[in-house]
């Protein structure tokens, strides 16, 4: 399996097609306070398309997606749909439930909606539900999603990196954890979903940096999370597809256009160490995602962009998956939530509000 062209040297990617700083201070204000009764076990070290598109290659035991392969370095398998259908349970946890933060109904319900890199379609199905009068549309480079969805509900295989062209404009767009399949998510992403909006429709995305973070210093710089989140966005940066740069979002969303952008920043708990009882039940889902994805986060970027060998990596994420479970380490991610509104003719005052944060302590 190659993910990157011949001539490319010791992982340094030139012109590659690859479809991978600082908190604002006022995120760490507050405090998550830990649950000295919880216990956990640390977890074990031996613990009608074209047929082309569903013909899905297989490497290190997992499958990749077929269409444009090669654009994104995850995997797409059973196993990988059953964590991004966990992700998704646990975002919405964290988010007490609410689907969308922008205010697409103040006007009636959404008519159009479109989901980019919608995965499974959990989001899709589930934001159907909410608005069976609308037409939802669910896009992403793999067919791995359910049959079984509401009858407004469609979805199609496209790579949002190449130029849309829906005929007609949407209401409400949607992406969720897509950091990393992008080269240039702004001009790709967020300058479309623009182009793409009617006036007065709304962009939304949910996303968040691997960076993992504690404010009682429990989790050490040199620790083996650290270490593989820094080679992590290391190799993300080589290939030219960043992961952590969901706090540049806001920022990217004024400068395309958008009005009345807003910002929320949460933390959630890489695992259940908080003692708030939410809090530790999204930790525990957290932690549950982490560890089900780890090896399918690692195995491309680190065998294929850091040329290391497969055996090596698995070893090395013994000690990354005991520091995920460790409540003692009181670590946890921010997840960054943006949203703005496409200004209606002749409206050119940027509105935008200043940053509100989530910091879990209610």
């Amino acid at each position: 399996m190659s993910f990157y062209p011949p001539g490319a040297v010791n992982g340094r990617l030139n012109g590659f097609e690859f479809t991978f700083e600082s908190i604002p201070s006022s995120l760490h204000d507050s405090k998550l306070e830990p649950d000295t009764a919880y216990k956990t076990q640390l977890p074990s070290e031996t613990d009608s398309l074209p047929d082309s598109v569903e013909c899905f290659p297989r490497y290190f035991g997992r499958t990749y997606h077929a269409y444009r392969a090669g654009s994104y370095v995850f995997p797409n398998d059973p196993a990988e749909q059953e964590r991004l259908d966990l992700q998704s349970l646990a975002l919405t946890e964290l988010f007490s439930g609410r689907l969308h933060f922008a205010p697409i109904a103040e006007d009636g319900p959404p008519r159009r909606v479109l989901d980019v890199g919608t995965g499974t379609g959990a989001w899709a199905m589930d934001i159907g539900d909410m608005y069976p009068e609308a037409r939802i549309i669910g896009v992403d480079l793999s067919p791995i999603q359910s049959n079984a969805v509401p009858p407004n509900v469609h979805f199609y295989i496209e790579d949002a990196a190449q130029p849309w062209a829906w005929p007609d404009p949407f209401d409400y767009i949607h992406t969720r954890v897509l950091l990393g399949s992008f080269g240039d998510f702004k001009n790709e992403v967020i300058q479309q979903a623009y182009d793409s909006l009617r006036p007065g429709g709304w962009l939304e995305s949910q996303d968040f940096n691997v960076e993992a973070v504690s404010d009682d210093d429990t989790l050490a710089p040199d620790s083996a999370l650290c270490r593989w989140v820094a080679e992590m966005n290391y190799a993300s940066e080589l290939i030219g597809r960043p992961l952590s740069r969901s706090h540049f979002l806001k920022q990217w969303y004024e400068e395309v256009g958008f009005v009345d952008v807003r910002q929320h920043v949460f933390k959630i708990p890489i695992n259940g160490w908080a003692k708030n009882p939410r809090h530790k039940h999204v930790g525990k889902l957290w932690e549950q995602n982490f560890l089900d994805g780890l090896s399918g986060f690692s195995l491309a970027l680190f065998t294929q962009v850091l040329e290391r060998r497969q055996e090596e990596v698995q070893v090395s994420l013994v000690d990354v998956r005991r520091d995920i479970s460790n409540i003692h380490i009181h670590a946890y991610q921010h997840v960054w939530v943006v949203w703005g509104r496409k200004p209606y003719p002749g409206e050119t005052a940027a509105t935008g509000c200043p940053l509100d944060s989530e910091n879990m302590t209610n």
